[in-house]
């Protein structure tokens, strides 16, 4: 500052004032890394993270340190603890999603909405995907579809196959924002779903048709054509409200 030339010492500001930055506790870093992972989309909504002995030894770091960010995660809604299958990433957008999804799943109208911005983002998100996608992200979905095509057995674990597949084509577009909301509303949209594949006439038919559907977005995105992308990622989402409207809308009971 010009003022301060030529002044005497005294007026310079006190170095005093300068603190000298603490040593984060290792139980900081460990919740500082996992918190960034999750919130910048590396780690995806629904996705499980190593259990406690395996995150000690990927941070070198004991037990109790790890033990404790995980607890602080779960207290600020980053993960979720499930008794006997493990630590999940939650979306940090899925308690003001549900919650209001929750108050307004009796009326078929909200419904609609949802499937309407669903269209908005997803559509998005397939031309986005085909600019942007990696060639990890490519392998990934090419993956999700090829188990898709050839998996023989019971229906159930196929509609997990079916959100991953979406969700994956939102990390596809490494937007975290994305990534987190799609999160939230998939994992409702996926009840519902279930629902439509339980009172479906011939669900493995369906299945098979929207794995076909699947397995032209995935192509259009392997093949960078982002046009291609979008038209059937909306021609597979007006085939999926068509699905909704059909049958009903909310899970019952």
């Amino acid at each position: 500052m010009l003022w301060l030339r030529n002044k005497p010492e005294k007026f310079y500001m006190d170095k005093a004032l300068f603190k000298k930055i603490p040593k984060k506790k290792v139980r900081d870093k460990v919740f500082d890394q996992i918190k960034s992972l999750i919130v910048e989309g590396t780690l995806l909504p629904g996705q499980k993270i190593p259990p406690e002995l395996e995150l000690c030894d990927l941070f070198s770091v004991s037990r109790s340190s790890v033990r404790e960010a995980v607890l602080r995660l779960e207290c600020l809604g980053f993960v979720e603890q499930r008794h006997g299958e493990g630590t999940f990433v939650k979306s940090v957008t899925e308690s003001v999603i549900l919650n209001y999804t929750a108050e307004m799943a009796s009326d078929r109208s909200f419904f609609s909405g949802l499937m309407e911005i669903r269209e908005v983002l997803e559509i998005w998100a397939a031309r986005t995907a085909a600019d942007r996608a990696s060639e990890k992200d490519i392998n990934d979905l090419v993956q999700i579809v090829r188990t898709m095509e050839s998996n023989t057995g019971p229906l159930p674990p196929r509609y997990d196959q079916n959100v991953d597949l979406h969700c994956r084509i939102a990390a596809a577009t490494h937007n975290p924002f994305l990534i987190h909301m799609m999160g939230s509303i998939l994992d409702w949209i996926g009840t519902v779903t279930d629902r439509i594949y339980d009172e479906h006439a011939h669900p493995l038919d369906l299945f098979n048709t929207l794995t076909r559907q699947h397995r032209v977005i995935v192509d259009a995105i392997a093949a960078g054509d982002a046009e291609a992308a979008a038209n059937a990622m909306a021609d597979h989402l007006e085939f999926a409200a068509k699905q909704t409207r059909q049958g009903p809308v909310v899970p019952t009971g």
